[in-house]
């Protein structure tokens, strides 16, 4: 009878969203930070629980660093495409009690650019609508709906399956193709030898750095603070570029700037950026491929375990 499909659909309906209810109830804060790559990065590491060790850092670090192939443990990649100083700065303090974190120290993690303001929808007006405002007030579905729309989805299903990811599976650049190109060598190439962090030589007292400089110093003074007082051992990583970049961030200046953030924050630092390795483990001479991936992966986890 009509009625009685009418009355099974509702109580479908009505099921559902009680469902969904539940679920909001229990992963409020994960829910909330869904619609936000930086948050939701955040809240998958929470949820996946302790780690040996997290990576953070921008696009070059997310495309390039596959946490299991650093052979250091349990890994974690909170690392984000567009991220900035301002972004590493608010990951510092929110990241929480962590062994060990390597953060990237590039000119692109370097921007000042703020980070992304949340998505929440705004409350809007509830004038003359008692039953709404009192259903946006104890409803917790509605106050975090933005996740449940229908490009955050996957992210939902990413919450819930948080212990067994590792944050290397989203935002990748080309992620489709690279996600199943094997990660084996381009023929004929043979750079070995170039896998290994650049040494500088900077003078114990080296010439005060410009007004950019300076700024970048301190975004990285504060975020390493904070991660060291929290027990955190840091290590600073400039992952490699192609030969096209290295040309632009591999002058005296650059290279005087990232070796000075290290000595002035002791913080060790394994610098990959003017490695000279072949342009063909790139996808765009800036990202690495999944063979780049794997081969710098493994050549940073060998550096690190030769760190005192």
């Amino acid at each position: 009878m009509p009625s009685r499909r009418l009355l099974l659909l509702a109580a479908t309906v009505l099921g559902l969203l009680f469902a969904l209810e539940v679920l909001c109830r229990v992963q409020p804060e994960g829910l909330a930070a869904v619609a936000h790559r930086v948050r939701f990065k955040l809240a998958l590491l929470h949820e996946k629980g302790p780690v040996d060790f997290v990576a953070l850092g921008t696009s070059r670090s997310n495309d390039g660093l596959s946490p299991s192939l650093l052979q250091l443990g349990t890994g974690f990649s909170a690392a984000t495409p567009s991220s900035s100083l301002p972004t590493l700065e608010f990951q510092a303090a929110h990241l929480g009690a962590q062994k060990r974190v390597f953060v990237e120290l590039s000119r692109p993690q370097g921007d000042p650019t703020a980070m992304d303001a949340d998505s929440t929808p705004a409350a809007g007006s509830w004038a003359g609508d008692p039953i709404g405002e009192w259903l946006h007030q104890h409803s917790a579905l509605l106050q975090v709906r933005r996740a449940f729309a229908l490009e955050n989805l996957p992210r939902v299903l990413g919450l819930l399956a948080a212990s067994s990811l590792d944050g290397s599976e989203w935002f990748r650049s080309r992620q489709l193709v690279e996600t199943f190109r094997p990660p084996s060598p381009p023929e004929g190439v043979a750079d070995d030898a170039a896998w290994r962090p650049q040494r500088f030589e900077v003078p114990p007292e080296p010439p005060e750095l410009d007004e950019d400089g300076a700024r970048v110093l301190v975004g990285y003074e504060r975020a390493l603070a904070s991660l060291k007082a929290q027990g955190a051992r840091v290590v600073l990583v400039g992952p490699p570029v192609g030969s096209g970049l290295r040309a632009e961030e591999c002058t005296p200046e650059r290279n005087r700037l990232r070796h000075t953030i290290a000595l002035r924050t002791v913080t060790p630092l394994l610098d990959f950026t003017c490695a000279e390795v072949d342009d063909r483990w790139f996808v765009d001479g800036e990202h690495l491929s999944s063979p780049g991936r794997a081969k710098y992966s493994k050549a940073l986890g060998d550096a690190a375990r030769a760190l005192p």
